[in-house]
């Protein structure tokens, strides 16, 4: 065989094992999300380019090429529970061309009817980028009675429906789970947390028991 033909050959190789260890890691995960929907008596949909459409959320306006996967629907109590693995792919030009990211990350969304709810926005503060904004001029809700909540996340939304909303209890449930999320979200009849990354299905207990001590806590409070 040419020399030069034998490193191509194998540079083909090579990627044809890893598109089929990632196409392996992938069905494996859909079938234990799958397995968690049969327990929980959950509607389970593999995958799904629409549904994330009829919620008004920020996260749901990135990127393009957006769908989610491994997608569990549920009743609890009277709240409707969605559980997914979520993705938008990003493009960026660089000297070299045009390069894609592709953002994958599991969501938590809980909706009740009746709700109406302020809409906001919550994510980490980035040190940096939010002092530089800070100087141009960019605005955030602040708790003067809370400076360590203030400190840690960047909040934004109705400067007087939002802030009724957080309650002490609820900003020190956030503080004791920031490093559990990215993002937090809530508009209308709905809230979802943003876990930043895609987490693994056994945690699936661990990610609803984030989520619905905020619905409840928002919840008494807008019922005020």
């Amino acid at each position: 065989m040419n020399p030069v033909v034998l490193p191509i050959v194998g540079i083909f190789i090579l990627a044809g094992v890893i598109i089929w260890m990632v196409f392996l890691f992938e069905k494996k995960r859909t079938s234990a999300w799958e397995s968690i929907s049969h327990r929980l008596g959950a509607k389970f949909t593999p995958k799904d380019t629409e549904r994330h459409a009829r919620f008004p959320f920020r996260l749901f306006n990135s990127g393009s090429n957006r769908k989610m996967k491994n997608y569990l629907e549920w009743e609890s109590e009277g709240i409707r529970i969605h559980l997914a693995d979520y993705q938008f792919t990003t493009y960026h030009n660089t000297g070299r061309g045009r390069s894609s990211k592709v953002h994958k990350q599991t969501i938590c969304i809980l909706e009740k009817e009746g709700l109406d709810l302020p809409g906001t926005f919550l994510r980490g503060q980035v040190a940096l980028l939010d002092w530089v904004g800070e100087k141009f001029g960019a605005q955030d809700i602040e708790f003067a009675d809370d400076p360590e909540f203030s400190k840690a996340f960047v909040i934004k939304g109705d400067e007087v429906r939002t802030p009724q909303v957080f309650g002490h209890e609820l900003r020190q449930h956030f503080l004791q789970q920031k490093k559990a999320f990215k993002t937090f979200e809530m508009s209308g009849n709905a809230l979802m947390i943003n876990f930043g990354k895609r987490r693994k299905p056994e945690e699936y207990a661990d990610l609803v028991a984030i989520a619905m001590p905020v619905f409840y806590m928002i919840n008494n409070r807008s019922a005020w």
